[in-house]
């Protein structure tokens, strides 16, 4: 690294860089380094990092089709490697939507893709520490954004964005608009404005559907039934005739006209009676199949109850029975007053708890598979919030997510003979989060302040098992080391302490390698213990980087301080001010009172 003096003897450069701003000591040990994740040869960059002594890594697998390139040969020669040189590894699997939710809705295909694709990669990993538990860091959600969107004003207020909402069904996605509401639920009418509780609007959503539908249903059935009163009001529903129209016998047999006619005409008015009864009873036959999939308790019991008595009725062919049409229009009939009677089922489900069921269902799934697998060494499924302002970002969703999927695997290693108590602390082994303080920090550019960032730490920090150290100022997702923007790095790391967390602390600082590394910053790591002013040893024992006198700046590179040319050059106009500021060098002459240019 290159040094360089202070300019002003007597006292440091403003631009010396102050020994842990962050105002938290971590040592050396317990800070690890993320690869490039634009590579495929992981190989090469463990070879590169580990030489200035770090011994944590996080191998990226971060773009699928980056992680696809790298050979199994590379994750065999990595294990070697890390095993020789007491380097300890992580992954970072690849970001994809586990919920199967994208830009065209969901559906359960895409679903399954995306587990196949991420448990390819946990179970890759385990080739890199095939004896421990290697944590392996999956994105919460992938390019969806905040399906609970909340910013806050200036003045503190809280403003609530859109709120989304899904058709399982047809996987359609769409918002619910915030409309304003006047009319009283209930109580006595002020002619004020109510205040949109999305959980009703919701509910009030998913009834109005339910009866449009029922309503449906019942304007055709009564179109059929009315041709049907009307033909035995008319005496026309005589039971010898409707046997023959049942046999489909041909009117032309009968050789008088008016005989003929009557009996084209009924036939004519029987079948448009059928139509319509045939049109309602698909429907409700439909909508009582997605009933029953979701009912419980006294609704169960009474689409059951309505089941077992038309069970023996509604058998093949009923709908083109003529001499059945009463029977089939009382089965619509009463199986419409059965539908009408139960709790609206929700054909609209809130995004935000459709994404976590889905994704918790995809990361149980692979948990289960690796545990089946690889048993005591199976990597570790640690969840990340993404940037804040992206989908399950907060704690408290991230939070839902693991409790979800811890559950989910509970069932699944249940259901496979396991007991209930040794399933539940083998779902929390094996499912965490990993916290990324940056990401978090990002919640600023929504409104959010410092303590909110703290208070979002307290919620999840119970789960957390592994953490992503990077800086920003928080409006955008940059990342530079630690202790040069304004993360609350030592509020939050305090509290995770708190919390008992001992796993993986690495430095991700992608913005770093891309604007500065490659001019002279070198690796950030070097500025991060910087920072943390941490102890030179692993040991923790030795002097810390404050005691080494200014080794290994991170300004070096970035251009000269002060160059002596500068005096020599523009003094003459600065002739009263010190040295230190930019006056003439002492002992020289100015370059506009003597010789040119000297």
């Amino acid at each position: 690294m290159v040094n360089y003096e202070n300019f002003y003897n007597g006292a440091d450069s403003a631009l010396i860089p102050s020994y842990n701003p962050v105002g938290y000591q971590i040592d050396v040990g317990e800070i690890g380094t993320a690869l490039d994740p634009r590579t495929a040869n992981q190989l090469g960059e463990v070879n590169h990092k580990m030489n200035p002594g770090v011994k944590t890594v996080e191998v990226q697998g971060v773009s699928a089709d980056v992680l696809e390139s790298i050979p199994d040969q590379h994750l065999d020669e990595l294990k070697r490697l890390m095993k020789l040189t007491g380097v300890n590894p992580s992954f970072h699997a690849p970001i994809i939507e586990a919920s199967g939710v994208g830009e065209k809705g969901w559906n359960e295909e895409t679903r399954e893709s995306a587990e196949r694709q991420l448990k390819s990669a946990v179970l890759r990993s385990h080739k890199l520490d095939p004896e421990g538990n290697i944590s392996v860091t999956v994105h919460s959600t992938a390019q969806l954004p905040e399906m609970r969107p909340v910013t806050k004003t200036e003045d503190g207020k809280i403003k609530e964005g859109p709120f989304w909402v899904i058709d399982p069904d047809s996987g359609q996605i769409g918002q619910l608009p915030r409309e304003k509401r006047y009319f009283p639920e209930e109580g006595k009418f002020e002619g004020k404005e109510m205040p949109f509780e999305p959980e009703k609007e919701l509910a009030k959503l998913n009834n109005d559907q339910w009866m449009s539908q029922l309503s449906d249903i019942n304007r055709y059935s009564n179109y059929g039934e009315e041709i049907i009163s009307k033909l035995k009001t008319e005496g026309r529903l005589n039971p010898e005739v409707l046997s023959k129209l049942k046999q489909g016998f041909d009117a032309e047999q009968f050789k008088g006209e008016e005989e003929k006619s009557y009996l084209k005409n009924l036939q004519k008015d029987i079948n448009h009676g059928q139509i319509y009864l045939r049109d309602s009873y698909r429907n409700m036959k439909s909508l009582f199949d997605k009933a029953y999939a979701s009912s419980k308790g006294e609704d169960k019991e009474r689409l059951s109850g309505f089941a077992k008595w038309a069970a023996p009725i509604v058998e093949n062919g009923i709908e083109n029975d003529p001499e059945k049409l009463e029977k089939f229009s009382e089965v619509i009939e009463r199986g419409l007053k059965t539908l009408g009677a139960i709790k609206s089922p929700q054909k609209f489900q809130e995004l935000n708890n459709f994404v976590v069921d889905k994704s918790a269902e995809t990361f149980a799934n692979i948990a289960t598979s690796s545990f089946e697998k690889f048993g005591n060494t199976t990597p570790i499924i640690n969840i990340e919030n993404p940037p804040a302002g992206g989908g399950l970002s907060k704690a408290e969703d991230l939070k839902e997510l693991i409790e979800s999927s811890r559950d989910k695997l509970k069932q699944n290693l249940i259901k496979k003979g396991m007991g209930k108590s040794e399933a539940k602390q083998t779902a929390e082994k094996l499912i965490g989060a990993t916290w990324d303080i940056g990401h978090i920090n990002m919640l600023r550019k929504q409104g959010y302040t410092k303590e909110d960032i703290i208070k979002q730490t307290k919620t999840i920090a119970p789960f957390v098992k592994h953490v992503h150290l990077s800086d920003n100022f928080g409006m955008e997702h940059t990342e530079l080391p630690m202790g040069m923007g304004n993360v609350p790095t030592k509020e939050i790391l305090k509290e995770l302490k708190k919390k008992g967390f001992k796993g993986k602390k690495i430095v991700e600082a992608g913005n770093w390698w891309q604007h500065f590394a490659d001019k002279g910053g070198g690796n950030p790591i070097y500025p991060t213990l910087q920072n943390f002013d941490s102890p030179l040893y692993s040991s923790g024992t030795g002097p810390t980087w404050s005691q080494l006198g200014g080794y290994g700046t991170y300004f070096s590179g970035q251009g000269a301080i002060s160059p002596q040319v500068h005096h020599s050059l523009y003094g003459a106009g600065f002739s009263n001010l010190p040295q230190e500021l930019g006056g003439e060098i002492p002992g020289t002459q100015s370059r506009f009172s003597g010789t040119p240019n000297q």
